[in-house]
């Protein structure tokens, strides 16, 4: 099975609610790593910080490519929101 195909099946087997909830569960858990690094105070403790923070990273990415598989696709919206941050940026 390839990439997209372990998607849907997941998708198909835990259903939409259950994989939405998973979503929330692993943004939330991004942004705990990316706060627990804010109070990180040693290289050692950072550099663990910095590693869960890819790895937290993978998941959301994970989860939101399935949100993209049920609600659709985004290239629209990510093309109109970079050209606006393309702007802002020029001012």
């Amino acid at each position: 099975m390839n990439r997209t195909e372990i998607l849907q099946e997941a998708i198909k087997k835990y259903g939409v609610q259950s994989q939405c909830d998973m979503c929330i569960e692993e943004m939330s858990e991004l942004t705990k790593a990316l706060l627990k690094l804010r109070r990180a105070s040693t290289q050692p403790e950072m550099q663990k910080c910095r590693e869960n923070i890819r790895e937290e990273i993978a998941d959301v990415q994970i989860m939101i490519d399935q949100m993209r598989m049920v609600y659709g696709d985004t290239a629209e919206q990510e093309t109109y929101k970079i050209q606006r941050l393309r702007k802002r940026m020029v001012l």
